[in-house]
């Protein structure tokens, strides 16, 4: 087996012995474990193997069925689910799923190549190369819909709607249905076919309600409006700089073994700012902005021209006079004469939260009278989040943003994020930075008041027990060999942002798996080394731009990433070989000179 992380091990043995037992609470463990994890179909595939070898051979057909719908890329699932259909007399099914294996092997390549051509903005090609793709395997929902998606960004309307109108006649009662209508929606937007594109937004709410409940719908206590995209800096009433954009060097991040190199390049750090913004209203906990009739966005990365789908007031639609549809929280929840946003989008995330968000509170005038105003922060946040607001900000007055929030506010002190994170594969990764200004801000800070003069361990492994993304699977293997070489074993969860900060300050070898425990390399002493556990998913430039500046190291310890352990391969679980982790624990040089490194970031 082992393909999946630990605990969801665990939770899938656990599931099958009660359906194996004749337990009432199978099933309901069973829907459960599918239907709340993003790598459904590795789960429903170590179910399915499970289940056979149980005696369930009808169940875990199913489990392969549900499978295949997950990832219809994937033929190696389409094969199974040809054998066990076959070895239980259902021939059609077994024929059916030997041709959609083919199919999907036929069509890898010309997937491959639509990514990259979409990634570089060439949406001809790649709609000429999923063309390709679907002649093999007309059974992918997911290329039909990237086929709508490119078609409309080549300015190709009515293919697009065509695209979406045979999608919606193949799959009428899949859930990329629902999908389907809100790609209509959009199309229709472009097309400034505003009527009909109201109508497709009334269906896909109905739909929405239908399949998922009211709460799963963006309407869902939320009003439709059209807001003109405005730049804050041409709606504010001032703007005071607090540290320009200055160039930066951009380095390709540190694999071992070595992998490719998507560096050096030269970019631009964000500038930071503040701004001070009259009527305005913050919608929603995603720190969204509205004027008027305008949607003012301070934050380059948020711009409701690229898939924010992170952000559920914005829809993606932005019809031909450059105005948005936006999802505003229904009534006003509280009106302030003045207020700090400090909040927003992915706050509740702890990387986004530390270089993004929480950093405004040192770019605030301390004798300007702005820290004393109430400040604008997420509910939502994990225990070391508030902590760590606490000790930058302490005692300051908060007005909490929700879901349903929409703040009016007289006069709006605006703070820019401190760096930019960009979720749209479409903007090159050496642009997802943070501003070296911000971490120095930070880590200043900080440093200032955590106490670091208690001892402690100086190789650490920091561990990610209940990981279900991204997963190191072998991470408990990892762990024990390096414990036999004197590491100490933590999870940072347990401890609190203070010792959080002290243990990562202390330490001269860290080893994580990459992830948002990485943001406390700014907190590293200088010479000190950070190894990542890495499974060439997201590339890890935003991490990889962080110990630079603090004259620290940090390498990627490259493993192996699982097929199929999420459908989207950026997102896989891996395995990490013994030998390429010890291979940096054990060698006492550092792989690149930390002068050489600071100076060219």
């Amino acid at each position: 087996m082992g393909r999946l992380t630990p605990i969801l091990q665990r939770r899938v043995v656990e599931t099958v012995a009660a359906i194996a037992a004749g337990e009432a609470r199978g099933t309901a463990l069973l829907r459960q474990l599918v239907a709340n994890n993003d790598n459904r179909k590795l789960i429903c595939m170590e179910l399915a193997d499970r289940l056979e070898a149980a005696g369930c051979a009808d169940l875990a057909l199913a489990m392969w069925r549900a499978a295949c719908d997950f990832d219809p890329r994937d033929p190696e699932v389409a094969l199974s689910r040809a054998r066990l259909a076959a070895a239980l007399g259902h021939d059609d099914e077994a024929t059916a799923s030997r041709a959609r294996a083919e199919g999907a092997r036929l069509a890898a390549p010309a997937l491959v190549e639509a990514k990259a051509a979409y990634e570089a903005s060439r949406y001809d090609d790649a709609v000429a190369a999923l063309q390709a793709a679907l002649a093999a395997a007309p059974f992918d929902g997911r290329a039909w819909m990237d086929l709508a998606d490119n078609l409309r960004e080549a300015g190709r309307h009515r293919e697009a709607l065509d695209a979406i109108a045979a999608m919606r006649a193949r799959f009428p009662q899949a859930p990329m249905a629902v999908d389907a209508v809100e790609r209509m929606g959009r199309t229709l937007m472009a097309m400034g076919r505003l009527a009909e594109a109201g109508e497709a937004l009334s269906e896909w709410h109905s739909s929405m309600v239908h399949a998922y409940g009211a709460a799963a719908s963006r309407l869902h206590g939320r009003q439709p409006v059209m807001l003109h995209v405005r730049r804050v800096e041409e709606v504010a009433e001032r703007v005071v700089s607090i540290a320009p954009s200055v160039p930066v060097v951009v380095e390709s991040p540190n694999y071992h073994p070595p992998f490719r190199i998507d560096g050096p390049t030269d970019e631009r750090a964000p500038p930071l700012f503040v701004a001070h913004v009259r009527d305005a209203q913050v919608l929603g906990e995603s720190g969204v902005v509205a004027r008027g009739d305008d949607l003012v966005v301070y934050d380059e990365a948020a711009s409701p021209s690229l898939r924010q789908d992170n952000i559920p007031e914005y829809s993606g639609w932005v019809d031909p006079e450059g105005r948005a549809l936006t999802f505003a929280p229904s009534a006003i929840t509280a009106r302030l004469d003045a207020a700090v946003l400090i909040g927003g989008r992915a706050a509740s995330n702890y990387f986004h939260w530390m270089l993004e968000h929480l950093p405004k509170v040192l770019f605030l005038d301390p004798e300007g009278g702005d820290a004393a105003l109430p400040h604008l922060v997420n509910e939502r946040m994990p225990r070391q989040c508030r902590e760590a607001f606490e000790l930058l900000a302490p005692g300051r007055e908060v007005v909490a943003l929700t879901k349903e929030s929409r703040v009016a506010v007289g006069r709006l002190v605006l703070p820019s994020l401190g760096g930019i994170m960009h979720d749209d594969a479409r903007v090159p990764l050496s642009k997802r930075m943070i501003a070296p200004e911000t971490v120095r801000r930070l880590r200043e800070a900080v440093l200032e008041r955590v106490d670091t003069s208690a001892p402690s361990p100086k190789r650490v492994m920091l561990t990610r027990p209940n990981s279900v993304r991204r997963g190191c699977v072998n991470e408990a293997a990892l762990a024990a060999l390096l414990e036999a070489r004197g590491f100490a074993l933590i999870d940072p969860v347990a401890l609190s942002f203070s010792e959080q900060v002290a243990l990562v300050h202390n330490a001269e070898t860290i080893v994580v798996t990459v992830g948002a425990g990485m943001t406390n390399a700014v907190f590293m002493r200088e010479g000190a080394r950070m190894i990542g556990l890495w499974g060439e998913s997201v590339p890890p430039h935003y991490f990889a731009g962080l110990a630079p500046i603090v004259g620290a190291e940090m390498i990627f310890a490259r493993g192996t990433p699982i097929p199929g352990s999420h459908p989207d391969p950026l997102h896989r679980d891996f395995v990490v070989p013994e030998a390429h982790l010890l291979d940096l624990i054990e060698s006492e040089e550092p792989s690149w000179p930390n002068e050489e490194r600071r100076a060219s970031s």
